[in-house]
């Protein structure tokens, strides 16, 4: 779907957020400044030109919410900007970008999710570092969090920036109050361990009459490549899966693995929506480690940090981010770059976290602050537990990386359910994983 936006000096609109979908935008302290805008004027300051600025989205959507959550304040920040506004239409991605490269469309910025950087950037050569830029705008690195630029490093094998983080997701431990209640457990609390969310989770794993109540659960796919031990999936020099090799995956598949050995807790879903389900719908999961819900749900829920190993107090889930790239067929690179780096600003990554589209990706501590603020489906809602602990630092990222994730993935509803143990899992997944890598690599 494409639409063109006209941009006018007289706009006026005050609505600055970033989508969830999307992941919204950071900012924080500019060098010298005090704003990444404003440090570009100085540095590149000469008459602006009309423009026409593409922005690529790999999903299916509209320029009127494009609009309202990205392009109104880009609008206003930039007014001889005009804005195109390129969605995918379908789930073919791939197809559809094959199809923009044919006719020779330009993009211009793309917004993508870190995880998809090996399915559509690598594979269409998008790839632009932006290091050089970064240096002649006076942008300053050090205003973003650590680990969302080491994500962003990890995604070469030279440490090059092919894009700005935007936005950011980490996992909590969500929780029903009302189960709880019911039983008369205390709730979860901040900076627990691993080892204390398993003993509450034995509590609140009870059959009540015709309904089994599940003391924890979580996604396994999110849950491994967010982990807590930074561990990665395949050797990014030989490709090799590191399930097997790497002795603390196993530790950490025990770890969670736990959990679905409590009596009465079982792994029985076979899918992410059945899982999700238990605790959104069916309202039987007392707790759930996830992300939190970006719509309202019919649920009395709250959260806290995610459960910490003994030996990593402190650090929570690796981030989730969506970042913005310039991709290397864009004719515009100084002008994309003015509005990325705008849309890490405080002022636009404030008030995205305000609308509880993302959390910052910068330091400002008054952003994070900002989280929630305007929406009413979180008011009460202990959102601080969300930015309390520090992000694991990312693991390198292979080509690979999603298909042997999978493998692990497919074979952890077998090993919740009692059907696996856990050294025939991860000597399965890493097999599993080396023919898929090879059928990628011959094509099929």
């Amino acid at each position: 779907m494409k639409s063109l936006v006209k941009t006018q000096m007289s706009m006026f609109i005050v609505l600055l957020t970033a989508a969830v979908s999307l992941a919204g935008c950071g900012g924080g302290q500019a060098s010298k400044s005090g704003q990444a805008g404003e440090s570009l004027a100085k540095t590149w300051e000469k008459p602006k030109e009309p423009v026409t600025i593409s922005f690529y989205l790999p999903y299916a959507g509209d320029t009127a919410t494009f609009m309202e959550q990205y392009g109104n304040s880009i609008a206003k920040k930039f007014p001889h900007v005009t804005l195109k506004v390129i969605n995918s239409p379908d789930t073919n991605v791939a197809g559809n970008l094959s199809n923009l490269l044919a006719s020779q469309e330009p993009i211009d910025i793309f917004l993508n999710g870190d995880t998809n950087h090996y399915r559509y950037i690598t594979p269409f050569k998008f790839e632009y570092d932006m290091t050089d830029m970064i240096k002649r705008s006076g942008y300053d690195l050090n205003r973003l969090e650590p680990s969302t630029l080491e994500a962003v490093k990890a995604l070469s094998p030279k440490g090059e920036m092919y894009a700005l983080p935007l936005r950011m997701n980490v996992m909590s431990l969500l929780y029903n109050k009302d189960i709880f209640d019911k039983f008369a457990v205390p709730y979860p609390t901040d900076g627990m361990t691993w080892d204390e969310a398993y003993e509450l989770a034995k509590r609140v794993t009870r059959k009540d009459g015709d309904t089994q109540y599940r003391g924890f659960i979580t996604q396994s796919y999110s849950i491994a490549w967010q982990n807590q031990m930074s561990l990665g999936f395949a050797d990014p020099k030989t490709d090799k899966p590191l399930f097997s090799s790497d002795e603390r995956w196993s530790q950490y598949v025990k770890n969670i693995n736990r959990f679905y050995e409590i009596p009465g807790n079982a792994l029985l879903e076979g899918s992410f929506g059945g899982i999700n389900n238990l605790f959104y719908t069916s309202k039987v999961a007392a707790m759930y480690a996830a992300s939190i819900p970006g719509t309202p749900q019919q649920v009395n829920w709250d959260l806290v940090t995610l459960p910490e190993f003994a030996n990593l107090r402190g650090i929570g889930s690796q981030a989730s981010l969506n970042l913005a790239y310039i991709p290397s067929i864009s004719k515009h690179k100084e002008q994309a770059f003015e509005i990325i780096a705008y849309m890490t600003s405080d002022e636009y990554q404030t008030e995205m976290a305000k609308k509880a589209l993302g959390l910052p990706v910068i330091k400002t501590q008054s952003a994070k602050d900002a989280f929630g603020q305007d929406n009413p489906n979180l008011a009460g809602k202990n959102l601080k537990a969300l930015t309390k602990n520090k992000p694991a630092a990312p693991f390198q990222q292979s080509p690979y990386q999603a298909i042997t994730n999978n493998q692990l993935e497919k074979l952890w509803y077998q090993l919740g359910k009692g059907q696996l143990d856990i050294n025939t899992t991860l000597r399965m997944a890493d097999e599993n994983a080396v023919k898929e890598i090879e059928k990628l690599k011959s094509g099929q």
